[in-house]
């Protein structure tokens, strides 16, 4: 948080271009860190059957967030030095979470990799119940001894046999996020609502982020009944049938009115199944399928291969548009979403209902 709030702090009072710049870079780090901290954080103190629910909070948080932003911008419009303003506000989260980390526990796998048993059967009994304890112990002592040793792995360890299993997944799937259009299809929201008569952007982002809302939401209540791979399977399946309702509109094959009603249609579908599973999913299980030795790292790893690929497409995307036209660029978005699938379907396991120890004891199994 501390990044965070010296970042607003100075862009709040920048009176040049550089320092603004110094602001939002410390604002990237702070976010960058949340980014792997948070889903990490999550899937190691959550309860089992619960895990998949409380990770797609850090989506509907988001979302909120979002909401937030925009209800809180309103004044910007008649008040050109209201974003000073919104810096400071934007300090006032920060400081919540560091006050509220105050009452946090540990993580108990953490606490295990270090070996402090007594604070982990502590933190399992006050988090999961009495009846937990046992088993969850049990399951913590069987992972410590598939890790032989309670240290961190090395960087060089990382792309091992038995650990490259999960940041080669994980890195692929940020990957295939990106490379899926979520970016670009917000990019061009506003014009595809400005298209449909939907002139005020304002109201054009409102819909974008109810629609994102919506699908967290849905995400709440599928994640632990339907399992991650489902959702992640939909949820491309989703965005892939978005993406073609949304090259059929820019090819001209309807009248105009019914071609941008489409395309309003195709986008907010598009960003609802994003939110049901591609979003949500792709930062919950990394942390699940990876052990608590290789945690750390592989949500480092997938995380830089996600902001690079992030930073890709917004250098890229406007320039081929210009080069290919946006119906072809989108018709490239939905061939990702089904490559999507095919690589959910072909390599994701499913962790619904299963311990993080579980999952560990599954993927290191001496018969893989």
């Amino acid at each position: 948080m501390a990044p965070l709030i010296l970042g607003t702090a100075l862009s709040a009072t920048s009176e040049n271009v550089n320092v603004m710049i110094v602001g939002r870079f410390l604002v990237g780090i702070g976010i960058g860190v949340n980014a792997g901290l948070v889903p990490v954080y999550i899937s190691e103190v959550a309860p089992t059957k619960y895990r998949g629910g409380l990770g797609s909070l850090c989506q509907i948080g988001t979302c909120l967030g979002l909401i937030a932003v925009l209800i809180l911008g309103i004044p910007s419009e008649a008040d050109p030095h209201w974003w000073r303003s919104l810096f400071w506000i934007g300090m006032i989260p920060a400081v919540l979470v560091i006050l509220g980390m105050e009452f946090a526990v540990e993580s108990p796998r953490w606490l295990s990799k270090v070996g402090r048993w007594a604070e982990a059967e502590n933190v399992i009994r006050q988090l999961w119940g009495d009846s937990s304890v046992e088993s969850a112990l049990e399951e913590l002592r069987s992972a410590a001894k598939l890790a032989e040793s309670a240290a961190e792995i090395s960087w060089s360890e990382l792309m091992s046999k038995r650990y490259y299993k999960a940041p080669v997944i994980g890195s692929a799937l940020f990957a295939l996020q990106q490379f899926a259009g979520i970016n670009g299809v917000l990019y061009f929201s506003s014009l595809t609502f400005r298209d449909a008569g939907v002139s005020n952007g304002m109201l054009a982002s409102a819909f974008v982020a109810v629609a994102n809302l919506l699908g967290a939401l849905s995400a709440l209540y599928f994640m632990d009944r339907q399992g991650r791979r489902n959702c992640l399977m939909g949820s491309y399946t989703g965005m892939a049938i978005s993406m073609a309702i949304l090259f059929f509109s820019l090819e001209g094959y309807f009248e105009e009115q019914m071609s941008h009603s489409l395309a309003v249609i195709g986008t907010l579908l598009y960003v609802y199944t994003f939110a049901l599973g591609a979003g949500p999913v792709t930062g919950i299980i990394i942390p699940e399928l990876t052990s608590t030795q290789a945690r750390a790292k592989t949500v480092a790893v997938s995380l830089c291969v996600h902001w690079v690929c992030n930073f890709a497409i917004g250098l890229l995307f406007l320039e081929f548009v210009d080069r290919f036209g946006l119906s072809v660029v989108y018709a490239s978005f939905g061939v990702v979403s089904l490559l999507s699938v095919a690589f959910a379907n072909a390599f994701i396991i499913e962790t619904k209902g299963r311990s993080l120890e579980e999952i560990e004891l599954l993927l290191n199994s001496p018969r893989d």
